[in-house]
């Protein structure tokens, strides 16, 4: 069986796209990118509508003839082409390579979008994913990055696809050899100033030379890695729903939920919360075990580590919240997505009004203070928006639709939807801020008692004070 045939059967199996549907292959025009072009081109039942994705960087002499090769190849082909040129005054001086690859997926990423495409199709094979994963052992990191490079992954609002992955560069310029395809060779993939192109023409053909099935084994191992590492997260997953909360570059996550899990699973689920569901990079080993000994330091009920691009874990008591440090704690009044309250600080509602949770009850009794005696499991609180059919707790276990309570408070139509509720985390409203708040004092076992202070009047209410509940 030819490498046509393996590629076709590879293709086949995947189901990554529908013939005929609109697929972006990444060419710089070198041997792999214009195989990888050749095999889609062959394809028969599989056979996608093709788009050429490509960038003339401006870091070669040799470029211009490669933008000239690509434009004349696609043209007498049929082929649809998007190309674009990076120009020389946005180079950097430094990390020129992260810059490029910046640049690039970028790129890709319109070219997606204006072709209405949902597949983008890159030429990485067998010995990338070999010189990858060595690249990630010598640099050390989070045990994810040792899968290398996955056969297909999320991009933009489709995937990244990668179907050499199982084939050999040799195997790859063999096929082209063969079958004539004509390609650009970068002289700067030989020159040994470059760590990746010394782990290509030093270390990896003495690893093959010891183990000819290198490459195979090397992908079995990231394929299990891969597996089992989605197997986890999907446990982790569930774990992070039942103790965190998540708002608007924030999250709170419930310490004493949290504190039920052994250490090695509490620094997974903070890890997953930080990197996969707020996105945030360069989080360090050392910053996660910095965060567990904050956690669990019960001589420290409040405390702070900063994270990297601004971002920092604030504990406060019972809750660890990661929010950014710009955040500004004034509250807009036109946001829909709310979001955690921290405790023991004031927030604000337009210029007149401001109100806080706090875990002691404040002496000032110029302030109205509402005492609420929550189960665990009901914080952290949140600032919402309302929604219909929400309705606000009373005393003796009534409750009032909040709709009845602005409507009794005469605010008018245009700024009710401006108003904000303060929610448990099972959804109950505590107050309506600035209108009403109920006290619950009925005694909890290991419950918290916390304390809404509201001071001053919401300017938009046209005088009214705020409702004793």
């Amino acid at each position: 069986m030819d490498l046509q045939e393996k590629f076709s059967r590879i293709v086949s199996q995947n189901h990554w796209w529908q013939p005929g549907q609109p697929v972006v292959i990444a060419v710089s025009t070198g041997v792999d990118s214009m195989t990888l072009l050749h095999l889609i081109a062959g394809l028969r039942d599989d056979r996608p509508k093709i788009i050429v994705a490509y960038v003339d960087h401006q870091l070669r002499p040799a470029s211009k003839r490669e933008t000239a090769f690509i434009q004349q190849f696609c043209k007498a082909h049929g082929i649809a082409l998007a190309a674009i040129q990076w120009p020389t005054f946005e180079h950097p001086n430094n990390g020129i390579e992260a810059a490029a690859r910046t640049f690039r997926y970028r790129f890709f990423k319109r070219v997606l979008k204006e072709y209405h495409a949902n597949v983008l199709l890159t030429a990485h094979h067998g010995d990338d994913l070999v010189e990858t994963v060595i690249m990630k052992l010598i640099r050390g990191g989070q045990l994810e990055s040792l899968t290398g490079i996955s056969s297909s992954r999320p991009f933009a609002t489709g995937m990244i696809v990668r179907p050499l992955l199982s084939f050999s560069k040799t195997a790859i310029r063999d096929f082209a050899v063969a079958h004539h395809i004509r390609w650009f060779e970068d002289k700067t993939n030989s020159q040994l100033t470059v760590q990746r192109n010394r782990i290509r023409h030093q270390v990896v053909p003495l690893l093959k030379k010891e183990n000819p099935q290198l490459l195979m084994h090397v992908l079995d191992y990231s394929n299990q890695l891969q597996t089992t590492i989605q197997s986890l997260n999907e446990l982790l997953s569930r774990q992070v729903d039942q103790v965190c909360v998540f708002g608007d570059q924030q999250a709170s996550i419930a310490l004493q939920k949290l504190r039920n899990n052994s250490d090695n699973v509490r620094i997974s689920v903070i890890k997953m919360i930080l990197l996969d569901r707020l996105q945030i990079e360069d989080v360090s080993v050392k910053q996660l075990q910095n965060i567990l000994k904050l956690i669990d330091n019960p001589k420290k009920p409040q405390g702070e580590i900063d994270l990297a691009n601004q971002w920092r874990a604030v504990k406060r008591y019972q809750q660890l919240i990661i929010t950014k440090k710009s955040l500004n704690p004034a509250i807009n009044r036109e946001n829909k997505t709310g979001f955690m309250v921290i405790l023991d600080r004031w927030y604000s509602i337009g210029t007149g009004y401001q109100f806080g949770i706090f875990s002691s009850r404040p002496e000032n009794q110029q302030q109205k203070i509402t005492e609420l005696r929550l189960p665990r499991i009901d914080l952290p609180l949140s600032v919402v928006s309302p929604r219909p059919g929400d309705k606000l707790q009373l005393k003796g276990g009534g409750s009032q639709k909040v709709s009845r309570v602005l409507i009794n408070a005469k605010l008018p139509n245009e700024v009710r939807d401006r108003v904000k509720l303060l929610q448990t985390s099972q959804h109950q409203t505590l107050a309506v801020l600035g209108v009403k708040s109920v006290s619950i004092t009925q005694s909890i076992e290991n419950g918290q008692t916390l304390y809404l202070v509201e001071k001053g009047q919401i300017n938009f209410l046209k005088g009214k004070g705020i409702k004793n509940g």
